[in-house]
């Protein structure tokens, strides 16, 4: 078991992507910002890059009193846990996705572009229930677009 805190983002030492927290659902996309702000309060940044979308840094103590540091976020792989690529990271990772996945996300809203396809998009909770809106041109293959 880990005890999960808020902490500074200078404690973070970039690692990288330790852990995926989607589905590839929409919704878990919608979601994962939300759920992370119910545990920890406003993210370190939002950016309007849907894939730099938002970003904090969380502690987590082991019952022996090690402390790893994990960066909550979505990027380009969607929503993700990173940190550094060990068993122990890997542990505590396991368990914040769990929390995070059982959160009941906070009301968010957030706009930015996709800019490979390109999107606008706008997305967020409001009053508990996920949105999503884009302006996606019509075509019959979006590859066509890059």
């Amino acid at each position: 078991m880990f005890t999960f805190e808020r902490t500074d983002r200078n404690n973070y030492d970039g690692e990288c992507n330790i852990m995926s927290v989607s589905s590839g659902s929409q919704e878990d996309e919608v979601r994962y910002p939300g759920q992370a702000i119910t545990l920890f309060g406003q993210p370190d940044f939002f950016t309007e890059d849907y894939e730099n979308i938002f970003s904090m840094v969380i502690s987590a103590k082991a019952e022996d009193g090690e402390i790893m540091y994990l960066e909550i976020y979505q990027g380009p792989s969607g929503p993700a846990i990173g940190g550094k690529n060990d068993d122990a990271h890997k542990a505590a990772a396991k368990e914040l996705a769990e929390m995070l996945k059982a959160a009941k996300p906070a009301d968010y809203d957030w706009e930015g572009d996709y800019e490979d396809i390109p999107v606008h998009i706008k997305m967020g909770i409001k009053n508990g229930t996920p949105y999503y809106d884009s302006d996606m041109p019509d075509c019959e293959d979006p590859w066509d677009m890059m």
